[in-house]
């Protein structure tokens, strides 16, 4: 089986693991390893943890390994009446032992091994769904653009500029759009009242592009079964028929709904 090293350009020397490296605790283990990792191109698995066998009710932890989650073999779970194949994984023997020293009251890396069995990205990370993280700065950035009308795309593009290239961003731009729609689109205020909800989909935003010389916009009054105003904006298509843009429920008809 062919097992090669990662592309360490990248990486900092001190940012990759060696025999007899130590930390505090072992979280600063698992976390300096994933941060390897991330780098690297690959996802950790913790596989192995042993206790102390004294102190088993305290459950303290002696040695622990980490492993690629590329590693080992599995099939799959359907019948083999309905299977068509199995699902086997790599077989990646990478992987870092830690083990508790009691005289240094400390971790060490006890064993190591930084081949794997299959090619490593670190552009591939961001499609990783343990490392897709917004940081602070991009959730800023996003709220103040959905806030005077710029589109996700856009936002995202703008953000993957910052750091010269998607590749480089830690999130995707299905991540930038699911932040807008959780966060940005809530329907209740900070009482848990109902505040308004807008709604617009791809075929409306189409339409706009297309039938959005001219747009009429409209309220009916307490109309549906909650009792609040509906609006609409519609426009007229090259039919002369008209076209739903989009709409929304408005918790009352004060200005700062309508805004």
């Amino acid at each position: 089986m062919d097992l090669q090293l990662p592309d360490y350009t990248r990486i900092l020397i001190e940012k990759i693991p060696y025999v007899e490296l130590r930390f505090v605790l072992l979280q600063r283990a698992q976390e300096f390893y994933s941060n390897y990792a991330k780098k690297v191109g690959f996802v950790t698995r913790t596989r192995n943890t042993n206790f102390d066998k004294i102190r088993k009710k305290s459950r303290i932890p002696i040695n622990q390994s980490i492993h690629c989650n590329r590693e080992g073999y599995q099939e799959s779970q359907v019948k083999a009446a309905s299977r068509v194949k199995k699902i086997t994984t790599a077989r990646c023997r990478s992987r870092m032992y830690v083990m508790f020293d009691r005289q240094k009251d400390n971790w060490m890396v006890s064993k190591l091994e930084l081949k794997h069995t299959h090619p490593c990205s670190a552009k591939q990370a961001v499609y990783y769904h343990e490392y897709r993280e917004l940081n602070m700065h991009a959730k800023c950035v996003i709220l103040d653009n959905d806030e005077v009308g710029i589109w996700t795309n856009k936002t995202y593009v703008a953000l993957a500029n910052e750091v010269s290239g998607s590749s480089n961003l830690g999130y995707s731009e299905k991540d930038v759009r699911n932040y807008t729609t959780r966060n940005m689109r809530l329907d209740v205020d900070a009482a848990n009242k109902f505040r308004s909800a807008l709604w617009v989909d791809a075929k409306c935003k189409a339409s706009y592009e297309y039938y959005g010389d001219v747009v009429s916009f409209d309220t009916t009054y307490s109309r549906n079964k909650h009792g609040l105003p509906f609006a609409s904006f519609v426009g007229v298509n090259h039919h002369g028929k008209s076209t739903l843009i989009e709409c929304a429920l408005l918790g009352n008809e004060e200005i700062c709904s309508f805004e």
